[in-house]
C-alpha cells in the first residue's frame, strides 16, 4: 500500500466551512439536524484504532454538501477518527486516481490508517440516492441538482449516509485489529 501524503495538505471541516462559497448554510443545517441514537454514539466513541478520513470534494457539489456534514457529525463524537477535506478542483490530478466508470466522482471518501494507507473508500452518494436519481427518465443536469438538494434535506437520506459511513468506519477498525 502506498501512503496518501495529500492528507497532510487537507483542511479540517471547520476550515472548509470558513473558506466555502456555496452550500454553507445547508451544510451547517445538515450537521445540526443529524441526530445519532445512543447505540450509534457508543459505537463511535468505542472505535479502538486511529482512522483518518480524507474527503476529496468541493462546496459546489451537492453530494459533498449532503454527505460531508454527516461525516463531520460522526467525527465530532469519535476521539479516534479525524476528518480532513481536499479540494477536488485544486487537487484534480490526485482526484483522477479515484475514478468510477472512467469518471471523476465527488466526493470520494478515503478511510486511512495511521500511516495514511487506504483501508476502504466510498464515492459520490449513498445507494438510496443513486436509486432515486436513476429512476428518473433522463433528467437534465439542472433537474438533477434540484433533486439532489431536496433529497439531502430528507433526514432518512442523511441516515442512509450515516449507516454507510458507520459500516466503513467499523470495517476500518476491524481491519486494524478491533477486538
Amino acid at each position: 500500500m502506498s501512503e496518501i501524503t495529500e492528507y497532510n495538505e487537507a483542511i479540517t471541516y471547520e476550515k472548509f466551512l470558513d473558506t466555502a462559497r456555496e452550500n454553507i448554510e445547508l451544510m451547517k443545517a445538515r450537521f445540526n439536524d443529524l441526530l445519532l441514537n445512543e447505540q450509534e454514539q457508543e459505537t463511535l466513541r468505542t472505535i479502538q484504532n486511529r482512522i483518518n478520513i480524507l474527503v476529496i470534494g468541493t462546496d459546489r457539489c451537492n453530494d459533498t454538501a449532503g454527505n460531508l456534514p454527516v461525516l463531520a457529525r460522526m467525527v465530532s463524537i469519535s476521539p479516534k477518527v479525524e476528518l480532513r477535506i481536499l479540494d477536488s478542483d485544486k487537487y484534480a490530478r490526485f482526484h483522477q486516481n479515484f475514478r468510477v466508470n472512467g469518471k471523476r466522482k465527488t466526493p470520494v471518501v478515503l478511510f486511512l490508517n495511521e500511516d495514511l494507507e487506504e483501508l476502504c473508500r466510498w464515492a459520490e452518494r449513498p445507494n438510496t440516492v443513486y436509486k432515486l436519481i436513476n429512476e428518473k427518465n433522463n433528467p437534465s443536469l439542472e433537474d438533477r441538482k434540484v433533486a439532489l438538494k431536496k433529497l439531502y434535506s430528507d433526514p432518512e437520506i442523511l441516515r442512509q449516509s450515516l449507516h454507510e459511513f458507520m459500516s466503513l468506519i467499523l470495517r476500518s477498525d476491524y481491519i486494524l485489529g478491533r477486538h
